[in-house]
């Protein structure tokens, strides 16, 4: 019998191991695992040139709808391109926020599958009573999950004209509503950005005063707004029952936090991003990288590949949010957010595996498997088994090139690491079975993304 694809001379990293085998794919699943000899013959036979095939990434953090203002239908097709063209297949993105929001999923799932290049699932915001109640069904439509966002009331409230932010009542009853879930035998969990929003006011309204201009945003957003807010939602989220997952964390003393937490009990799962693992205060432009959480200090990024390393963190992702150059003119009014889609693999495996950090399997694990099993998707998405989708990644860890001064892709026309000398980058890129991107070239001519429930 004659499948589709048989993809041969390399060998398959999966999150449990490297193994000397191609694969076969037929109408988008893997169909066999074996040694070049005992696959199958196939209509498309792909030369591995003994390179490593990974799953295809899933990048737990996006945002589409960002910056404020932005044509989404735009951002849609230029970030997933982004996204394919450097391995990743599947994307969790946040939606903005809505009264309705089951209404806004649907709409926004619909809008995606006209223009996106990877697989996409979502997330939902909580800000007030009327958006809890809402929970168990976005939960049956395959949001399992919702988010808290803790600093952006205030001036920097994201909904604004509507709801000014969130307080600790909101937090507690959202845990409270997820954990009867859970109690009840569903897969559901919040996630949370925990930072103090009210400490970082206080110290800008301070520099202000002064005439001061922080010499880096960690400076006036410091560590101690992060580490508060986390521990009082590991709290909170114990005496509720509630599974918890910490976004973007940034800081040291966040490794000890989490660890308490899950010897007193808590279900808790976290995550960092890219750039806090290889930017830091010493190393990055202060104002184009202005994001929240701040970029921390060289030996929060040491702390952080540790903790990768030994278990603690769970999951890398990217937090992509395309702001443009010209939104980044000053520290104080630039827009929070920096694009990562592009360089999130690059950089894994240059300053990941081939830094002898963590190793290829531990990427595998934190970048591709662990992210789609917390979402619900795997086994379909984050690995590459028998009855899996054929998401991919041809990856050469060998080459070595210089990042890009600007995305290729996005609608972001900066990168934080311009410059820099990369060793290893993705090959190939395949989607359910069908190549869409070749070193770092989308060359699919239209988007077949897919919204994946959760399940």
């Amino acid at each position: 019998m004659s499948v589709d694809t048989v993809i041969t001379n390399c060998k398959l990293a999966r999150h449990d191991g490297i193994f000397d085998a191609g694969l076969a794919i037929d109408q988008g699943k893997v169909v066999a695992i074996a040694k070049d000899p005992e696959l199958p013959s196939a209509r498309t036979n792909i030369d591995g040139q003994g390179n490593y095939i990974i799953p295809g990434v899933v990048d737990a953090h996006v945002h589409l709808e960002y910056p404020p203002g932005v044509d989404p239908q735009s951002n849609i097709q230029m970030e997933t391109k982004a996204c394919a063209a450097a391995g990743c297949t599947t994307i969790v993105h946040l939606l903005a926020p809505a009264d309705d929001i089951l209404d806004k999923a649907r709409e926004f799932a619909g809008f995606y599958e006209k223009s996106g290049y990877v697989d996409l699932a979502l997330s939902a915001r909580i800000y007030n009573r009327d958006n809890i109640k809402q929970i168990r069904d976005l939960y049956d439509y395959g949001i399992i999950n919702v988010k808290l966002l803790l600093p952006y009331k205030g001036s920097e409230a994201v909904w604004k004209g509507r709801v000014g932010g969130i307080d600790d009542g909101i937090i507690y009853l959202t845990f409270k509503e997820v954990g009867r879930l859970v109690k009840e035998g569903r897969k559901a969990f919040v996630r949370v950005h925990c930072e103090n929003a009210e400490i970082f006011f206080k110290m800008k309204e301070e520099s202000l005063e002064k005439g001061i201009e922080p010499s880096s945003w960690n400076e006036v957003r410091p560590r101690v707004c992060e580490a508060e807010a986390m521990r009082k939602c590991l709290y909170l989220a114990g005496v509720t029952e509630c599974p918890i997952y910490i976004v973007h964390m940034t800081i040291k003393e966040g490794v000890a936090l989490v660890n308490k937490a899950r010897a007193e009990g808590v279900k808790v799962v976290a995550e960092t991003c890219v750039q806090y693992l290889t930017l830091n205060t010493d190393n990055t432009d202060r104002v184009l990288s202005k994001v929240n959480p701040p970029i921390r200090e060289p030996e929060d990024n040491q702390a952080l590949w540790e903790a990768l390393r030994d278990g603690t963190l769970n999951v890398v992702a990217t937090d992509h949010a395309p702001v443009p150059k010209a939104l980044k003119n000053n520290l104080w009014d630039a827009t929070p957010g920096i694009p990562g889609a592009e360089m999130f693999l690059p950089l894994m495996l240059s300053e990941g595996v081939n830094k002898g950090r963590i190793s290829l399997e531990r990427l595998v694990d934190v970048c591709c498997y662990r992210p789609a099993k917390q979402f619900g998707l795997a086994p379909r998405k984050g690995t590459l088994s028998i009855g899996s989708d054929a998401d991919l990644a041809i990856i050469d860890l060998n080459k070595e090139a210089e990042a890009p001064q600007k995305p290729v892709y996005s609608n972001s026309d900066y990168s934080i690491v311009a410059g820099r000398i990369i060793k290893g980058w993705p090959k190939m890129t395949m989607l359910r079975g069908h190549i869409i991107a070749q070193d770092g070239n989308v060359i699919a001519e239209t988007g077949d993304g897919r919204y994946i429930p959760g399940r």
